[in-house]
């Protein structure tokens, strides 16, 4: 679809629309474009592949808490932001760019609230050979420039009357400084009822590196410190200090199809020991809401419990629901 008019804003899609019209603000992701045949256009900011305005409007950044006057020259991908004194910036994407207003808007914070849930089943192997019936989910408030996750992942299994559970729940906060540097403080505590490591808690912050981050393609990468609590069953709790690298990477195969891949390690500082997670898996878009999850998730480590294997490995399929 192509919507014209002269003098006009210009908005491309990511499915090759070219639209035209008046920009006429852009909060909580949403890019609002009035059109002279359709009306206003509300579009997803994370289906915009670039945009280009010839007159002055406020626009803010990533990182920035007050707009300025700017103009905008699109470029395929990304945009060209344009200050008043004549500055050029040039982005690969549009994401970099938070708010766009006509006038003048009062200092507010626009935030978002997204996130999935998947019914899955579990299959073990490593220390335990078991399958396990599990739910697990995420949610995240976010404006452009801070980001709250909250996620969590709980399997149960009923074997012959005995029952067992794992679970893990984690948060964390992210701080962008610009569209590219970001900090982040994190908390997560895993459980398992049957394993001799029973709880492995974690605190710790972060200083990261967003190399892109748009609807169809996620990199990024962390590193830090954090604090590890260890509880055994059979052996003397652990206490240590730990290095900590952070890497998410997301990128799509074909059509609706998408491989994804997550992962976390920690170096123990006192031990020199190290525990590494790693999630990979495919999702695949059978609606708008829909989706179907295969995920491969991979723990190691280096120095292990007594009697208790370096690698576990789980296989989940499942059915989830995104919003």
């Amino acid at each position: 679809m192509v919507v014209s008019s002269a003098k006009a804003d210009t908005v491309w899609m990511n499915n090759g629309d070219v639209l035209s019209g008046e920009i006429t603000k852009l909060e909580a992701g949403k890019l609002s474009l009035k059109t002279k045949y359709v009306g206003t256009v509300l579009l997803d900011l994370k289906y915009v592949t670039s945009m280009g305005a010839d007159r002055q409007l406020w626009v803010s950044l990533i990182g920035e808490k007050q707009a300025s006057l700017r103009s905008l020259k699109g470029l395929t991908p990304g945009v060209i932001v344009i200050d008043g004194d004549g500055r050029e910036r040039s982005f690969s994407s549009v994401w970099p760019v938070a708010g766009i207003h006509v006038a003048k808007p009062a200092l507010a914070d626009s935030w978002q609230l997204k996130g999935n849930l998947v019914a899955s089943l579990d299959s073990k192997s490593g220390n335990d050979e078991k399958s396990l019936v599990g739910v697990e989910g995420q949610v995240h408030i976010d404006d452009q420039w801070n980001k709250n996750a909250v996620y969590w992942d709980l399997d149960l299994e009923n074997d012959e009357g005995v029952k067992s559970s794992e679970w893990k729940l984690g948060y964390s906060y992210s701080r962008y400084l610009t569209e590219h540097w970001f900090v982040q403080g994190a908390a997560e505590q895993e459980y398992d009822s049957e394993e001799d490591l029973q709880t492995r808690t974690s605190l710790g912050g972060t200083l990261g590196y967003r190399f892109w981050e748009t609807s169809q393609k996620t990199l990024r990468t962390s590193g830090g410190i954090s604090r590890l609590w260890e509880d055994y069953q059979s052996s003397p709790s652990q206490k240590d200090y730990a290095l900590t690298w952070g890497f998410n990477y997301r990128t799509p195969l074909f059509r609706r199809w998408d491989y994804f891949a997550n992962s976390r390690t920690f170096f123990r500082l006192n031990q020199s020991t190290v525990l590494v997670n790693v999630t990979q898996g495919i999702k695949v878009g059978l609606t708008e809401h829909i989706t179907w999850n295969l995920t491969h998730m991979l723990d190691y480590d280096s120095d292990p419990a007594e009697e208790s294997k370096k690698v576990d490995n789980r296989v989940k399929m499942g059915v989830g629901y995104q919003w």
